[in-house]
């Protein structure tokens, strides 16, 4: 879903692959990092990256809020084909340029979101959060010239292959309806985090986005 709208300030819009991997390259392994590593998957046409939505605000935050800083690191890079967001390209990218394994959460923004569920149907990943997420191409050419949309989708899979999943939506959103991102969540069997007045996240600040990470990951831990 093409995510393009770029802001740098402004208020609150408030490896071990599974089975279902069979195939593809190993990644490497890894141990439990000292901070919580994060790993964001942008919208489609978001470059660069930091300029783009709540993207270079949520570094800032993690680097500097004392709530964070110290638990919690952030993997944000410019994404290759970030026009079109091929499946086919991204996924690769991110289990090998960004190295996200069993010990990362992925946040993912509008096409993002659906990549990262797409990536956690086929490794172990520790969470994933879906940031106006939706499972079809909502009638989008370049959504269904993706990739992400061709076969059903394995819910079982991405339950079973993460620890947490939450879902964040936007009743307001004009490009992804309410409905579609209520139905995403339950299908996951994810936590839903409904924004009232919120549309597609274009904002920067999104506090709650990290104190729902906070949350998810004390609990997982204790």
């Amino acid at each position: 879903m093409q995510s393009t709208k770029m802001s740098t300030n402004g208020g609150a819009n408030t490896p071990k692959p599974s089975a279902a991997a069979a195939g593809t390259s190993q990644r490497r392994s890894t141990t439990p990092p000292l901070t919580q590593k994060l790993v964001l998957l942008p919208g489609m046409g978001c470059t660069p990256v930091r300029s783009a939505n709540f993207y270079g605000w949520l570094e800032r935050a993690i680097e500097t809020d004392e709530r964070w800083k110290t638990k919690f690191s952030l993997t944000l890079r410019d994404f290759p084909d970030p026009h079109q967001c091929r499946e086919s390209i991204w996924l690769p990218f991110v289990r090998d340029e960004l190295h996200a394994d069993e010990h990362s959460i992925l946040i993912g923004h509008s096409s993002g979101a659906v990549a990262c569920a797409r990536y956690a149907e086929k490794y172990k990943v520790k969470g994933i959060c879906v940031v106006a997420g939706y499972d079809d191409d909502l009638g989008d050419a370049a959504e269904k010239a993706s990739g992400y949309f061709d076969r059903a989708w394995d819910y079982d899979a991405i339950r079973e292959n993460t620890e947490f999943r939450i879902c964040f939506a936007g009743v307001k959103d004009h490009l992804v309806p309410i409905e579609v991102q209520r139905r995403f969540a339950k299908n996951l069997e994810a936590k839903l985090v409904e924004f009232p007045k919120g549309g597609h996240f274009f904002s920067p600040t999104f506090e709650e986005l990290m104190v729902e990470i906070d949350r998810a990951t004390s609990s997982s831990s204790s």
